[in-house]
């Protein structure tokens, strides 16, 4: 009698399938289901990020007011008392102004603090690498959204100086959570891309570094839109953290209502970013474990 024996054919994978793979995950009913499927796993892990950013300190999370109220108080002096800039809006003074800044920089320090720390996130979790069945995805959720409510709170100062300045708030300020829903799909979808790369590419982070101060400046903060020169002014406008900060400042210290496309087109971009590095991170995550 004859025995026939199997043989394993090991193919390598097609460029074809990677490709097949990222579209794969680019569903949205999909990507929702899969989180809401770990919400109590996002919930503890944003805790802890949350907790984490000020442990052992004497104050505690009251860090997370007095550091952006001393950052805002060096620019308000710098630049509307040394440089002394012309912004329309800030009837208050010296207090309009830095108002119409606080709110601006509440807005891009979730941007900047958590795309800063994406490359290295991954080598700070290496424990979590090494479990098969961790969902490493949820690492940089929890990243962004610790940095949201961070952020919450600090724009509670920003309502607070309104209505001590002026006597009483614009109800458009409840439209101002809005506002966080792009920010956080682009800043989610950038650390999804940027916490892989990260693994592989150890100089990332100086990079990363250097290109969100070059972005900080090219976003409308310390200055008006209109103060940029015309040839400019359009080139600007496309930084999709742009309607983020206008949004905040329509919507709690101009008593505006949104500008709601140019907010609606920025959420679709951002979507879109974020579903792309979702997709890329879950398709190269299996990589991690081999170079960490």
């Amino acid at each position: 009698m004859r025995t026939q024996s199997k043989v394993m054919v090991v193919r390598r994978p097609r460029g074809g399938s990677l490709w097949a793979g990222l579209a794969a995950n680019l569903g949205p009913v999909a990507f929702a289901r899969a989180f809401w499927r770990r919400r109590e796993l996002l919930a503890a892990f944003t805790r802890i990020e949350f907790a984490s950013r000020y442990h052992g300190a004497q104050l505690g999370a009251l860090w997370s007011l007095v550091s952006p109220l001393v950052t805002l108080a060096v620019y308000t002096f710098v630049f509307s008392v040394v440089f002394k800039p012309s912004w329309a809006g800030a009837d208050g003074g010296v207090a309009g102004y830095a108002l119409i800044l606080f709110a601006g920089l509440t807005a891009f320090e979730v941007f900047s603090g958590s795309v800063n720390r994406a490359p290295r996130l991954l080598s700070e979790n290496v424990n979590f690498i090494k479990k098969v069945q961790f969902p490493l995805e949820i690492l940089p959720v929890g990243l962004v959204l610790a940095a949201c409510l961070e952020s919450l709170a600090a724009l509670s100062l920003v309502v607070l100086g309104v209505l001590v300045t002026t006597g009483s708030l614009h109800p458009t300020a409840l439209l101002a959570p809005l506002a966080y829903i792009p920010l956080a799909m682009l800043t989610l979808g950038l650390c999804w891309l940027l916490a892989p790369v990260g693994v592989f590419l150890k100089d990332l982070g100086n990079i990363i570094g250097v290109a969100v101060q070059l972005l900080f400046f090219a976003t409308p903060i310390l200055y008006p839109l209109s103060a940029v020169p015309e040839p400019y002014r359009g080139l600007l406008a496309l930084n999709p953290l742009y309607p983020v900060v206008d949004h905040l400042r329509r919507t709690i210290i101009y008593g505006q209502m949104p500008d709601w496309p140019a907010l609606g087109l920025t959420t679709v971009i951002c979507a879109v970013v974020m579903l792309a590095g979702y997709s890329f991170f879950t398709n190269v995550k299996r990589l991690f474990a081999d170079v960490v």
